[in-house]
């Protein structure tokens, strides 16, 4: 059974989508990313962080590693 595509992943995906061949992100790094940013919320809410703390943190990790792969 396929494993199910995280929010992250989803997010990512649209905005491939939307970008078209201009997006500056392969498949294995937006995997990465989105990996990444599910690690960043999950913790932040370990810490005590609230859920729109802890989505501002793992949407920063989305923005931060799409910008580096594109400079």
């Amino acid at each position: 059974m396929p494993k199910e595509m995280s929010y992250y992943r989803r997010y990512l995906q649209r905005l491939k989508e939307e970008w078209g061949t201009g997006f500056p992100v392969s498949d294995e790094v937006l995997d990465d990313l989105a990996d990444a940013a599910e690690e960043k919320y999950e913790n932040a809410r370990r810490d005590g962080l609230t859920v729109d703390q802890a989505q501002e943190l793992a949407m920063a990790v989305l923005v931060d590693g799409i910008g580096d792969e594109h400079t």
